[in-house]
């Protein structure tokens, strides 16, 4: 008798690409083979950390992804060209997503891949004096802290009300942007972060876009996917369009998933568990946003648990220029932001991540937890 071997095809190799690689290769019940299509020239890194490349934390090298050896595995350099020419039993999408880009005129980057990175880095190595970032959401301040670290002059711009917008309040967003000014940002919101790019700052050595993403759709819209701003995937993550079609990462959409680099991870475990024969588990919770900002004191920000819930506990201290905000459920904490001071990040999101857990007596007291251990309360969150 015959054995059939199950091919599989994956598209992207970034966290979310590389993820459902290692996991199929790592799992017993899988028999097959796998034909890996990157979307750029060299191996799988960390995009989560290019900015650490700009601060001068990390080389390259340091965070390229574990390379991935086995005979069943081919990987290839050259991005999937179709899905009607691939042979597979199973295809994973996991095309990434691309870059906003406003209208640009003169010395502009967009700030997405490894090769942007080493652009920017010429510039520095180029005695770079004054750049204007062009974004206020959590790529843009970290891109502004890391290059501020450097002791470049950063201007950061923002068309929404306040920085974070998606995350925070305006209270919370002013106390993050007291904090940048000090360290010499200059902060910029509810601007035309077109004019960045039209001349409006010609003093800029360079404009660097941080504007935010779309999803890359190309693909799944050429070979008749539905498609809505991503790919339209089930609770499981396949397509709705084709079951052996699979879509996870950035590229993905689907009713209240959410989004970042650990929600990536979460939709490559559901991908791999069902390729390789296993029951899918639930989506993950709401991933929590921690910005990386170079030693800027103050600039510190953790964002946990359900988006946009509304505020039941509100902690503000100017002086110490630090807010911790606590939306509860009844007694049940179910979203956190805190600025200036995460040190209560770690039993915020353990509270937060088990919500039949026994409520605390007190939830403000979570707010207080990990007082004077700064970022290192934070954890693994």
């Amino acid at each position: 008798m015959t054995r059939v071997v199950t091919r599989v095809v994956v598209a992207g190799a970034g966290l979310a690409g590389h993820e459902v690689v290692r996991r199929l290769l790592a799992d017993a019940r899988f028999d097959g083979t796998i034909t890996w299509h990157a979307g750029e020239a060299g191996y799988p890194y960390n995009r989560v950390l290019l900015t650490d490349l700009l601060a001068g934390q990390h080389a390259p090298g340091a965070i390229e992804l574990p390379t991935l050896n086995d005979p069943r595995l081919t990987y290839r350099t050259s991005p999937l060209r179709g899905i009607a020419r691939a042979e597979f039993d199973h295809l994973v999408l996991a095309t990434g997503a691309e870059p906003v880009i406003p209208p640009v005129r003169g010395n502009a980057v967009a700030l997405r891949t490894l090769a942007d990175v080493r652009t920017i880095l010429n510039e520095v190595d180029r005695k770079l004096r004054r750049v204007a970032v062009v974004g206020g959401g959590p790529l843009g301040v970290e891109t502004a802290c890391a290059l501020a670290s450097r002791g470049i002059r950063v201007e950061l711009l923002h068309r929404g009300p306040y920085l974070l917008s998606r995350w925070l309040d305006a209270e919370s967003a002013a106390l993050l942007g007291g904090s940048l000014t000090r360290a010499g940002i200059v902060v910029h919101c509810d601007t035309d972060v077109s004019a960045a790019t039209g001349g409006t700052w010609p003093s800029a050595d360079l404009v660097i876009l941080a504007c935010g993403v779309r999803p890359r759709i190309a693909l799944a819209r050429a070979a008749g996917l539905p498609v809505g701003r991503g790919i339209l995937v089930d609770t499981s993550g396949r397509s709705l369009g084709d079951e052996r079609i699979f879509a996870i990462g950035d590229c993905a959409e689907a009713v209240d998933r959410p989004a970042g680099a650990l929600a990536a991870l979460d939709d490559a475990r559901r991908a791999a568990s069902a390729i390789a024969g296993g029951t899918s588990p639930l989506p993950a919770a709401a991933p929590p946003l921690r910005l990386r900002t170079y030693g800027i004191p103050g600039a510190d920000v953790a964002v946990l648990g359900r988006p946009g819930a509304e505020a039941a506990i509100q902690f503000t201290d100017q002086r110490r220029r630090t807010r911790k905000v606590l939306a509860l459920d009844g007694d049940v904490p179910v979203a956190a932001a805190l600025v200036g001071d995460v040190g209560a990040a770690a039993a915020l999101a353990q509270a937060i991540a088990r919500p039949a857990a026994p409520a605390p007596r007190l939830p403000a007291a979570l707010l207080t937890s990990g007082a004077g251990r700064g970022a290192g309360g934070f954890g693994g969150v």
